[in-house]
């Protein structure tokens, strides 16, 4: 019997039934490496500008720092499906899933509307974290209303 090469196995990301946020993006002369396509390095970059505008819709002024704290990632995972090119646009669709206590995660679909086929899959754990504390707090109150608001409207 053969054995599979682990490092041939392929991440799958499953995708929620809806998503909560979409916005569109286009391909960039910076995202495109020498082989003159979407950089693989790009890919999480792109999902990170979703978050930003996601968390701008939910009703906060500054995307990077807000409810006394700073958001950071603590885990991300990519699933490569397909390329872009120099021009094309994105539509990238985010919803929040496990709102946890200290950490909740955000599932992204970023399709190629040029090409209209899947470009990627995209999942991030999220963190509040204290910086004058130094430490990480539990999700905010006030955020998880906001989401809540969110899901109970089905869309933003």
């Amino acid at each position: 019997m053969k054995q599979k090469d682990e490092n041939t196995q392929r991440k799958h990301i499953d995708l929620p039934e809806s998503f909560f946020f979409s916005t569109e993006y286009e391909v960039l002369y910076s995202d495109v490496n020498s082989a003159n396509h979407l950089g693989a390095d790009r890919v999480l970059p792109i999902a990170m500008e979703a978050q930003l505008r996601f968390i701008k819709r939910l009703g906060y002024t500054d995307a990077m720092a807000f409810e006394d704290a700073g958001l950071i990632m603590a885990h991300s995972e990519v699933q490569y499906l397909s390329e872009a090119k120099y021009g094309e646009k994105l539509l990238i669709e985010l919803t929040p899933s496990n709102l946890g206590r200290k950490s909740f995660n955000l599932v992204y679909r970023i399709q190629n509307l040029t090409q209209d086929r899947e470009l990627a899959r995209v999942v991030t754990t999220l963190l509040f974290f204290d910086y004058q504390a130094s430490c990480v707090i539990e999700v905010p109150e006030t955020f998880r209303d906001r989401i809540a608001k969110v899901q109970a409207s089905n869309r933003c």
